[in-house]
């Protein structure tokens, strides 16, 4: 049977409930937010709060790099703007556009003949050369490190020449503003005759 006591416990427990109900509410919600918190929100935002730090600081990095390049690139063009014509020709002539065929030719011909020279054969390769059938000819020698930068191996045989004449005529070559590479060097002298085999190099155009 329940006595009086009993009751009065119910009652005060009851009373006691509905007075403290909000605040028994608030605390159980705060407890459950703290564990959820511990528990799942605190890493993950600690996380994203790396993440974001980390993205931030690689842009950073990357608009410091990309500063650096535009600074260079302004002063790459300040120097450019300063070379006088003259010695962009020169420059041209080290290592010139394209490769033109006849042009080489023509250098080649004003280099040797001014000295009174002749020219008996010449034959010229150069290292995109294709043969009948479309496929690319090896060139002689090694290729260059630069994919930019094509290469020309040409043989020519010279006539009507003497030792100390083609001593000079190395010379013209050497002081040249083209740049050439003499491979090998064959003379006869009782034929007063000479080949040379040399390499020269253009810059080869953005495909």
């Amino acid at each position: 049977m329940t006595t009086k006591n009993d009751l009065q416990d119910k009652n005060s427990l009851n009373i006691f409930l509905n007075e403290y109900f909000n605040l028994l509410t608030l605390l159980v919600l705060l407890v459950v937010f703290a564990l959820a918190y511990f528990l799942f929100i605190g890493p993950k935002f600690k996380l994203t709060q790396a993440a974001i730090r980390e993205n931030i600081e690689s842009q950073k990095k990357l608009y410091a790099e990309q500063e650096k390049k535009l600074r260079d690139l302004k002063t790459v063009k300040e120097v450019f703007d300063n070379i006088s014509p003259a010695d962009l020709k020169k420059f041209n002539n080290v290592l010139p556009d394209n490769y033109i065929k006849e042009q080489l030719f023509g250098e080649l011909e004003e280099i040797v003949v001014k000295d009174g020279f002749l020219i008996t054969t010449m034959s010229v390769m150069s290292d995109d050369a294709v043969d009948v059938d479309g496929n690319p000819m090896p060139a002689a020698g090694a290729p260059t490190d630069n994919e930019k930068i094509g290469k020309v191996t040409v043989t020519v045989s010279i006539g009507a020449i003497n030792y100390q004449g083609l001593k000079t005529l190395l010379k013209t070559f050497e002081a040249n503003s083209r740049l050439f590479d003499i491979e090998s060097v064959s003379f006869s002298e009782a034929g007063n005759s000479a080949q040379l085999e040399f390499v020269t190099y253009y810059y080869k155009p953005a495909q």
